[in-house]
């Protein structure tokens, strides 16, 4: 056996695995794997944590993980997937905050603002591919390790087609949509009064934002009005916010687990020395109910080897249909695996928007003069889309209808939910109108798109197509 090895039968990982390969560096693991192995893909590279916070390397297939999880107990489960800078990965967050820093806000607003966000962004930016999902849940695993003292989460996109290429484009991604919010609060009239002349367009610190925002949150609260291209306003931007023990604010996930080999606790695994393993929590339930319900459970028993499937930042199982974000000489693309085509974002008109660029000094107080787009004032501004149901439900589908009432979405303020009385019960799963059952239109203005929800019971599950307003 190699110096550069643990001897055979040394480690108690040999007890299950006996033929692994056991590295001391994980250097001399990479260097290996890329001269031996074609397969690199389909490996999943691991750290073992043992005395001392001293780690030894590995790599296994997906069975081999799961037998490992299946077999160790604490305290010898302290396991780490490690994030290879030339592997593809899913959009993850890691929450790691003191509960005693968090008594201003609610921590499941907090997670929830932060995928309903992420989610609504990532769907437009592939063209709807990945938004005809009715709830977040069925895109994110939330993973929880969190104690009396500390909030913890591991937030992961488990969307089955969206992957970045590599975890600093994860990263950039990030700061773009923080940026990009960041400066429309910035600008945003309703604060100005409690701003100096202030720009962030040459700004990539993330920190210094924070200075600027802390600016207006020492005086008021951020403002309700909608963040454009976004589902969520300014007071829902705040609750990715919380305040520390020395009086900052800081953002309630870690901006520095982006880094290069990057190792994250995998699931059901404890920390050496601790007692609190990365879990699936009932506060943050991944549902998928709906698709995955079959996945899930086995015989009303939880499924683990399909929730570590999609606990894996950096596995993708033999799907050739990814949509995989990249980010190569400040241009930003999206391969397209299912049609082999690379789409240019810069060229899309919604991609473009969530781009801060360098403007003049001029350009910057036009931004600054910004009128509030509050959502109250938007509820006055819908006759347009009440003017397209109605022709939509009387013209367009001959039927004799009305609107009963219009609600603004509680969670998301850019929908528009239209229930419709009267004869209009059209099914676009059945493709024809139901004999008894009730309609809601849900417009969504900031894409101006509608989509035809049917209550009956059986479409419950079915999730209607978006379709652009005309």
């Amino acid at each position: 056996m190699s110096a550069t090895t643990l001897s055979q039968n040394t480690h108690y990982i040999h007890f299950i695995l006996p033929l692994i390969k056991i590295y001391y560096k994980l250097d001399t693991l990479l260097a290996s794997i890329s001269t031996t192995n074609n397969n690199e893909q389909q490996l999943i590279f691991i750290a073992v944590e043992h005395n001392n916070r001293k780690r030894h390397f590995l790599s296994v297939t997906f069975d081999e993980l799961s037998k490992l999880l299946h077999c160790l107990e604490p305290p010898k489960l302290t396991l780490y997937e490690i994030l290879c800078r030339n592997k593809s990965c899913k959009l993850y967050f890691d929450v790691d905050v003191y509960i005693e820093n968090t008594f201003l806000i609610n921590i499941q607003e907090s997670l929830s603002t932060l995928q309903n966000l992420f989610h609504y962004i990532i769907s437009n930016c592939t063209d709807s591919i990945t938004y005809h999902s009715a709830s977040i849940a069925d895109h994110f695993l939330v993973l929880s390790a969190s104690t009396e003292l500390k909030h913890s989460y591991h937030l992961i996109y488990t969307n089955t087609i969206v992957r970045f290429d590599s975890q600093q484009t994860v990263l950039k991604f990030i700061l773009t949509i923080l940026q990009y919010c960041t400066h429309f609060i910035l600008s945003h009239s309703c604060h100005q009064h409690f701003l100096q002349s202030i720009s962030i367009h040459h700004e990539n610190n993330p920190n210094n934002w924070l200075k600027h925002l802390q600016t207006i949150l020492t005086n008021t609260n951020f403002c309700n009005c909608v963040i454009p291209a976004t589902n969520i306003t300014c007071n829902n931007f705040q609750k990715l916010l919380f305040k520390n023990s020395n009086g900052f604010y800081q953002w309630i996930f870690d901006l520095h687990v982006y880094n290069k080999n990057q190792q994250f606790r995998l699931y059901k695994v404890t920390k050496f020395g601790k007692h609190n393993p990365l879990l699936t929590t009932s506060s943050v339930s991944f549902n998928g109910q709906n698709e995955r319900k079959n996945e899930m459970l086995i015989d009303k028993t939880i499924n683990y080897d399909s929730i570590l499937s999609h606990a894996l930042i950096s596995y993708t199982v033999n799907n050739t249909n990814l949509l995989i974000f990249s980010f190569n000489e400040n241009k930003w693309s999206l391969l397209d695996q299912h049609e082999n085509r690379i789409v240019d974002l810069t060229t899309k008109t919604y991609f473009t928007t969530l781009i801060i660029s360098k403007t003049s000094p001029n350009e910057t107080n036009a931004l600054k003069r910004i009128p509030p787009t509050n959502t109250t004032d938007l509820a006055n501004n819908t006759d347009h889309f009440k003017s397209f149901i109605t022709n939509l439900i009387t013209k367009i589908y001959h039927t004799n209808a009305y609107i009963r009432s219009c609600q603004r979405g509680t969670n998301n303020p850019s929908l528009l939910f239209y229930n419709i009385g009267g004869e209009f019960r059209f099914c676009e799963r059945l493709q024809r109108h139901h004999q008894s059952n009730n309609t809601c239109i849900i417009v969504d203005t900031s894409t101006c798109k509608y989509q035809i929800k049917c209550k009956d019971p059986d479409c419950k599950n079915f999730k209607p197509p978006w379709k652009h307003i005309s």
